[in-house]
């Protein structure tokens, strides 16, 4: 796949973080891969709750880089950043302690939420420059609409041939 194309090797910041989940990943799953390969039980087994928490963000941090080409803004930048990140935790988690690897889950938890305080803040922002934007549009018509109907009025009460 040529990288070149993709907004995020235009944008440095999501690069760096792009190349840093794109090695990461892989290193998290192989040594899962060594950890699990003598035992009779699959992570699925152990850690069900981590591995589809896994895979729901692996899929969520595929579709936000598809989708980034094509919408170009912080919400999907935001998806890209927080999946990436709970796919490395949540892979991490389960190399920890059970109660050290649900801390690190339940962390990660404050980064969408701050993200999306800031999306909240831009969708608001956004909504508030259309609505003022539609109704001075409305305004503006309704304004030549009655200056339509003020000539019209004129000319009848003058009784001027139209």
């Amino acid at each position: 796949m040529n990288n070149q194309g993709c907004i995020c090797y235009r944008q440095p910041n999501l690069a760096r973080i792009h190349d840093a989940f794109k090695y990461l990943i892989p290193v998290l799953i192989g040594l899962l891969q060594v950890e699990y390969q003598s035992k009779r039980l699959s992570p699925f087994d152990t850690h069900p709750i981590n591995m589809w928490i896994f895979l729901g963000a692996t899929c969520s941090y595929c579709l936000g880089l598809c989708f980034e080409n094509e919408f170009q803004n912080k919400f999907i930048h935001g998806v890209i950043l927080s999946s990436g990140a709970l796919t490395s935790i949540s892979l991490v988690s389960i190399f920890l302690p059970r109660l050290l690897g649900w801390l690190c889950l339940g962390l990660w938890t404050v980064l969408p939420i701050a993200l999306a305080r800031h999306l909240i803040k831009q969708i608001y922002v956004w909504l508030k420059h259309e609505i003022k934007e539609k109704f001075f549009l409305t305004i503006d018509k309704l304004k030549r609409f009655w200056e339509v109907v003020s000539q019209v009025t004129m000319k009848n009460q003058l009784h001027l041939p139209q």
